[in-house]
């Protein structure tokens, strides 16, 4: 039976990494770790993760043979932390950067393991969160199927107006939905008459 804790995504993609396989194959695998998936199950979901561009599907006949991508979207975490390399040139700043975009973005306290899926591995010189905020944010993770341990800690910053992490969150919408030529660059000016 499926086991919550393991994302089904997450066992499908590091089977593939290893081996490409036929449905039929995927299928008894997953069976014999203990997932009894039905195999028409097991093809839709193959199917929509080719779809979304995670995995790669060919045609062998008489089957199709799935492998994971070699292109894949960058998810929020990594594209925040891309803009945030980009936006400072010290770690520390990257980071604490990075604490105010996903602060903003998601109004409660950012924990140790979103800094790291933004690719930081640096010691983290931000301050905090104060316990009841983490605990508050980490239930709402918690209902939200997102295992966290009891004691990870989670930080934050002070809410103070940042124009660099303003433009990082302009930036990232305006590029994710394709509305760049939306954007008015300029602005023109006009002479008053005294």
């Amino acid at each position: 039976m499926f086991v919550p804790e393991r994302n089904l995504k997450d066992l499908v993609v590091s089977y593939l990494r290893v081996q490409e396989r036929s449905i039929s194959s995927l299928t008894k695998q997953l069976r014999q770790d203990g997932y009894s998936f039905h195999r028409l199950f097991v093809t839709g979901y193959l199917k929509a993760l080719a779809d979304v561009g995670m995995l790669r599907e060919k045609d062998i006949p008489p089957a199709k043979v799935y492998t994971t991508s070699a292109h894949r979207e960058p998810n929020l975490y990594e594209l925040v932390g891309s803009r945030c390399r980009e936006a400072v040139k010290d770690e520390a700043d990257q980071v604490r950067l990075a604490v105010g975009v996903l602060q903003k973005l998601f109004r409660r306290p950012i924990f140790l393991r979103e800094i790291r899926e933004c690719g930081f591995s640096a010691a983290v010189d931000v301050p905090q969160a104060p316990r009841e905020e983490r605990e508050e944010a980490r239930r709402g993770l918690v209902k939200l199927g997102l295992q966290l341990p009891t004691n990870e800690p989670a930080y934050g910053v002070p809410d103070r107006r940042s124009e660099v992490r303003d433009d990082i969150l302009y930036d990232l919408i305006i590029q994710r939905f394709g509305m760049g030529g939306m954007v008015l660059e300029t602005k023109q000016t006009k002479l008053t008459e005294r």
